[in-house]
């Protein structure tokens, strides 16, 4: 067994690999043979909890992940543009710094999502607004989880402006685009850490929801992305008291990754749901699901999402699973009129947010914001607050409407999206307010349901069009039942290998390519 304690700064890459060389590694993927990796693309098959268990044991030092990822990294980073800020020297500080090697994660290179504090750096929302934002103090709730966890955080993601849109693209940081299709989008607003795991930088990175934030990008870009139960995970309260949106948790390749970030990240003492804890496999258990198939609006998804839907439906079929159609359980015009309004809201209360954390005034706080950003938050200083509270109000009555259908069925099955991944430019801040909001309407319409209502959702990655582009279908739970979605994301992964396919923008391949 080799001691990290022997390990000096200087040469510690080449004395490990040496020493290490002979001892063999850890599983790549569940079921993989044993193998010792030589260079930095081998690492990038490992998920996280492979390369968690090898840096445990010893065959992998934290400084030999580090140095892959950003290997890895430096190969795809021209193309994919996923990056706001690299904390290169930070991390690489803390690798080899690193002398316990007990934490679920000690080690392991991660990704944090632009809107998280990380103490002593900035968070930037995506915005231009970066250069006056304040350096944090402290970590945020769930990076202080996400440290805890053992977890080496290398750089910031990019996202849209305050993660306000459904892609990543921004004035402050460029586009960020789809490693399954350069000319498309990755989705958003956590679009920068989907595009890194997809393109094989790191294995799982850090995300957030607040309208299909995490499941968006992780359909678009062919991975996993699980919005936890409100409450479930430390959170940082939300900009609009009477209703927190927005959860944290992360994007991954597989399954396990997820389950098990998420029970290194839950509150166990006093949370509002017991511990999901340790999910390692599928269930026996078949379960009843039901199947939206139209949007929140009425309209009907296109072909190749109906195909993704009955794909999936057929793979649920022949597993036992009984599969029926629903219809939502409420009124989804008058909720998607009133979630409209709780948004614009949050956006105004993020406006006077950053008016106080900036120290600017309202003319250059709108000088520097997008024109979208910028629309939102004034739209929102024009609802009164009778208006206010009366569509606060009404989300309890369609809460309980939409609760109230797992009492016939365990899961609602539905897709994440109207279509397919847009191509870049279709939906981004620079538009005019009218163009986005119809562009906007006709793309996603299937997620905040989960947000307003504080339920759990994960987004599989089960099908791919004809033309290579992945797609997501949604999964939806009770309160606090993250378990049955992840035993049943378990049991379709085993039929739908899915991580063990690559996007054309795979950085292992061209680490490979210049050694």
């Amino acid at each position: 067994m080799v001691d990290s304690s022997d390990l000096s700064p200087a040469g510690t890459r080449r004395d490990f690999l040496q020493r290490a060389g002979a001892m063999g590694l850890g599983a790549l993927l569940p079921g993989a043979a044993l193998a010792m990796p030589a260079t930095a693309s081998d690492f990038a098959e490992m998920d996280a909890t492979a390369l968690a268990e090898a840096i445990r044991a010893r065959r992998v030092h934290p400084v030999e992940a580090l140095d892959a990822a950003i290997a890895r990294a430096e190969a795809v980073l021209p193309d994919i543009n996923c990056f706001s800020e690299k904390l290169y020297d930070r991390a690489r500080k803390q690798a080899l710094a690193t002398k316990r090697f007990v934490e679920p994660f000690t080690g392991v290179p991660f990704l944090m999502k632009d809107e998280e504090d990380l103490a002593r750096t900035r968070v930037h929302f995506g915005s231009r607004l970066d250069r006056v934002a304040p350096i944090a103090r402290r970590d945020g709730p769930m990076a202080a989880a996400i440290g805890r966890a053992g977890f080496n955080v290398l750089a910031r993601t990019t996202m849209s402006e305050f993660g306000a849109l459904p892609t990543s693209e921004t004035l402050a940081y460029g586009i960020t685009r789809n490693p399954w299709a350069l000319d498309h989008t990755p989705g958003g607003s956590s679009g920068g850490s989907a595009a890194a795991v997809a393109a094989g930088i790191v294995p799982m990175a850090h995300a957030a929801d607040g309208a299909g934030s995490i499941r968006i990008p992780a359909s678009n870009c062919g991975l996993i992305g699980l919005k936890p139960s409100r409450g479930r995970v430390p959170d940082a309260p939300g900009h609009l008291a009477q209703l927190d949106l927005t959860e944290p948790l992360c994007i991954s390749r597989t399954v396990r990754d997820t389950a098990n970030f998420l029970a290194s990240v839950e509150l166990r003492q006093n949370g509002v749901y017991p511990p999901v804890g340790c999910v390692d496999g599928p269930s026996s258990r078949r379960l009843r699901v039901g199947l939206l198939i139209g949007g929140l609006s009425g309209t009907l998804p296109d072909k190749d999402v109906l195909m993704a839907l009955d794909a999936t439906y057929k793979v649920l079929k022949d597993h036992g699973h009984q599969v029926r159609e629903v219809k939502w359980p409420f009124d989804t015009k008058a909720f998607l009129a009133d979630f409209t309004q709780i948004y614009l809201l949050e956006g105004a209360q993020l406006k006077r947010y950053l008016l106080s954390a900036t120290k600017l005034d309202a003319q250059h706080l709108a000088e520097l914001i997008e024109p979208a950003s910028a629309a939102i938050s004034a739209m929102g200083d024009l609802i009164s607050p009778a208006s206010a509270d009366q569509a606060l109000g009404r989300v309890g009555a369609y809460a309980k409407g939409y609760f109230g259908v797992f009492e016939k069925v365990d899961v609602l099955m539905s897709p994440v999206l109207l279509k397919p991944p847009v191509k870049i430019g279709e939906i981004n801040g620079s538009l005019p307010l009218g163009t986005l909001a119809s562009r906007l309407n006709g793309y996603a319409d299937y997620t905040m349901a989960q947000n307003a209502f504080g339920g759990p959702a994960i987004s599989l990655p089960t099908y791919w069009t004809a033309e290579g582009l992945p797609i997501g279908v949604q999964f939806a739970g009770r309160l606090g039942d993250e378990r049955t979605l992840l035993e049943l994301a378990f049991e379709l992964e085993q039929a739908v290998p899915w991580a063990k396919r690559h996007p054309p923008v795979w950085a292992p391949a061209r680490v490979a390519s210049r050694a």
